[in-house]
């Protein structure tokens, strides 16, 4: 990701001397030759990298670059008509300087020709909104992709009330802790039946906690089975999974479905994770002190970083871990207002390759195999 924002501080400072000065002064030129060797940089780890802007903080790699959430081209681009930035390995720096010629003239409201022929290695434009019509001739037409991992998906509608219901309890303060238990039951019963089963993905906002909490769920029982886990432990294992994310009911539900944040609205949505281990300590639930751990601790990272911050750094609990890697996979599986889902190859290349940074590296590689052999 370093790469990927170097390449945009140097854009805009290409962009800045390119309003100051001529195309040929030495400030113009050492700054677009910046850029080039960004670029360089960042084709050589991704051949076609794809920048969106969306007048928020930039989007690389269906994540939004926080980083960069002041960065004062993105939404000037946006206005330009320029929302999709991308690049392939065919690019040269004359190309590069033909494209900030044209980036150019749009951000300053120059005359755009009918006829422009593309540019070889790079590619600009708005981002293309598809209809549901759209999406059907797409799939209608998709070769089949037989190297992609099947997800079998089961009807789970009560299940899904019975979670939503345990959210909407959480938002009140209080644990619903009977139903959780019920839906973890259920929830082993659909697992002595397929392997690795999931609840079909929604792209309504109002479903996310609900879905994410039984898919999270399913996968982590998946993997504990494969780990050696008993029954009475899977189901343990189901039922802190079901909670894991109880925090999220209690922050402002707007916040969830943002791509792009303030540093106190971040604050804010990071606050889940203390919230709803403090929720599930102060209900009086005897038993759910492993449900609070993993509450506390999913968002932590075995390279230090991660939230919430702590002065010491305990070795995270395995449920947490476990849990955490399954959390990772199923969250970029699901639609976002914010961002598509993640095809199901493309979240298990993030788990495998964050193995051992992101995620916990033996956690990350059991979920990652468990969805396979699924």
């Amino acid at each position: 990701m370093s790469e990927a924002i170097r390449v945009l501080h140097a854009l805009a400072q290409v962009l800045s001397m390119m309003n100051l000065y001529s195309p040929g002064h030495p400030a113009t030129k050492r700054s677009a030759d910046n850029l080039w060797e960004a670029l360089t940089a960042l084709l050589a780890v991704e051949p076609n990298p794809i920048f969106l802007f969306l007048g928020t903080a930039p989007v690389y790699d269906g994540r939004a670059l926080h980083e960069l959430r002041d960065w004062m081209h993105s939404r000037r681009l946006a206005e330009a008509g320029v929302q999709r930035l991308e690049f392939d390995p065919s690019l040269t720096f004359e190309g590069l300087l033909l494209l900030l010629d044209r980036l150019m003239v749009r951000l300053t409201g120059g005359s755009v020709p009918a006829d422009e022929p593309p540019i070889p290695g790079a590619a600009f434009g708005a981002v293309a909104v598809k209809g549901p019509e759209d999406e059907e001739e797409e799939q209608a037409h998709a070769a089949p992709a037989d190297s992609a991992p099947a997800e079998f998906c089961v009807d789970l509608t009560d299940e899904l009330e019975a979670m939503q219901f345990v959210a909407n309890q959480a938002m009140a303060g209080r644990v619903a802790r009977s139903e959780a238990e019920a839906v973890a039951r259920i929830l082993g019963g659909v697992l002595d039946e397929y392997s690795a089963p999931q609840a079909a993905y929604s792209a309504d906002p109002e479903r996310y906690l609900a879905l994410h909490a039984v898919n999270t769920a399913m996968l982590a029982m998946a993997a504990s089975t494969a780990a050696g886990v008993d029954d009475a432990g899977r189901h343990r294992i189901g039922v802190t999974a079901l909670l894991h994310n109880i925090g999220m009911a209690r922050i402002p539900a707007e916040l969830g479905n943002l791509g792009s944040l303030t540093e106190l609205e971040r604050a804010t949505v990071e606050s889940h994770t203390i919230k709803g281990a403090e929720l599930l300590l102060d209900s009086g639930n005897r038993g759910l002190e492993l449900a609070a751990t993993v509450a506390y601790e999913h968002h932590l990272r075995p390279d230090g970083s991660g939230y919430p911050l702590r002065r010491f750094r305990p070795a995270t609990h395995w449920a947490s871990r476990l849990v955490g890697s399954c959390a990772a996979f199923t969250a970029l599986r699901a639609p976002r207002p914010f961002r598509p889902a993640w095809p199901a190859e493309r979240a298990l290349a993030h788990l495998d390759e964050g193995a051992g940074t992101l995620f916990d590296a033996d956690a990350a590689r059991l979920v990652s195999s468990v969805i396979r052999a699924g």
